[in-house]
């Protein structure tokens, strides 16, 4: 809620607010980025917006998400301090499934530029971490640090699509959330320098699934892939499917290796805090960490062929193994060789003849 332009400016709050009477009114503007506005606001004590904002807000030409439901919301130029573990706007832990969705939401949908998205982001972060403890929390009585944040009122009144993205973003938590866990799995078959082969590259969930739509980082070392184009590379990024990638890698050398390296949801979410007491605690892509792995085989030169040399000619005495010396043999019936065989086959010829009328005459 934009309560940093007072009263007179309607900028709804999911995430932010400042509800007293006197409240101190900021200098900088407050920059909205991606969402839905609703109306009417939730009711509480001081509230002067007419309608909540559920999305996202731009500070320092960042696009970040408030989770300190009721407080004042961030200038474009708000001073953060840095990160610390997320915790609820009462200060209790987050139950370990939660910080594990926020987590991986954060990490699939914290840049997203679709306003039923970004609304439904903002108004699960709010349900999980500054949801009523107790019924008295949600009284209209109570003022902005008190207050809890109703999340069937605000489900209401957010548009048919954007109720839907609530679910979508629920299930795909539920079902992705981490910690994940990353593995290179080469080749069992004897790899030669050269030749192509598949090697297994495979991000899973907590629940053991393959998790699609995840960019991954390659590095090969003593081999090469194919980029997009299909030219070979030695780095490039892949995109995970429904099942584990297959990656078709040549070795160039006799010690292929490859890594990955990818940002996969943190355990615990991060937050930042306000240098302004009283303004929105933030989160972006809080609820990342980088995740690595790696795997080598080994590679054979290929095999060689060599041809046998035939001799010009084969020295007195010598006695080459009969393959060699027929084919010496043969290579040299050629041309004069050839021509002269047939002029002794030609006299042979005739002497027989005469032999033969010599006969024919004695008789």
């Amino acid at each position: 809620m934009s309560r940093r332009l007072r009263a007179g400016l309607t900028a709804g709050l999911l995430v932010a607010g400042f509800a007293l009477a006197g409240a101190p009114v900021a200098d900088a503007t407050v920059q909205q980025g991606i969402g839905i506005a609703t109306s009417p606001a939730q009711p509480y004590k001081g509230n002067p917006d007419a309608a909540d904002w559920l999305g996202s807000y731009v500070v320092n030409g960042k696009q970040v998400f408030c989770v300190q439901f009721a407080y004042l919301a961030p200038d474009s130029d708000e001073l953060y301090q840095p990160g610390t573990p997320l915790r609820t706007k009462w200060d209790t832990p987050l139950p370990p499934d939660v910080a594990a969705d926020i987590s991986y939401l954060l990490l699939r949908y914290g840049d997203t530029k679709k306003p039923d998205e970004a609304a439904a982001l903002a108004h699960l972060l709010h349900t999980w971490t500054a949801g009523p403890q107790s019924p008295d929390q949600l009284a209209p009585t109570n003022d902005f640090r008190h207050i809890a944040y109703d999340a069937p009122f605000h489900l209401a009144k957010l548009p048919a699509s954007a109720q839907a993205a609530v679910q979508t973003l629920t299930a795909d938590a539920a079902t992705n959330r981490g910690p994940w866990t990353a593995t290179v799995v080469a080749p069992t078959v004897p790899l030669t320098i050269g030749a192509t082969a598949d090697w297994g590259i495979s991000i899973k969930n907590a629940a053991g699934k393959v998790v699609p739509n995840v960019p991954v980082t390659v590095t090969a070392t003593g081999a090469t892939f194919p980029d997009a184009a299909g030219k070979p590379v030695t780095t490039g990024t892949i995109t995970t499917g429904t099942a584990d990638f297959v990656l078709k890698v040549t070795p160039t050398g006799t010690s292929p290796k490859i890594d990955i390296k990818l940002a996969s949801p943190a355990e615990v979410p991060t937050v930042q805090q306000a240098v302004q007491l009283d303004a929105q605690r933030i989160v972006s892509t809080g609820g990342e960490k980088q995740l690595a792995a790696s795997g080598q085989a080994s590679a054979s030169p290929p095999p060689t062929t060599t041809t046998p040399q035939l001799p010009s000619q084969i020295p007195a005495g010598g006695s080459p193994d009969a393959p060699v010396a027929q084919a010496a043999m043969s290579s040299t019936l050629s041309g004069g060789a050839i021509a002269g065989l047939l002029g002794a086959l030609v006299l042979a010829g005739l002497v027989l003849w005469q032999l033969v009328l010599r006969r024919r005459e004695r008789v």
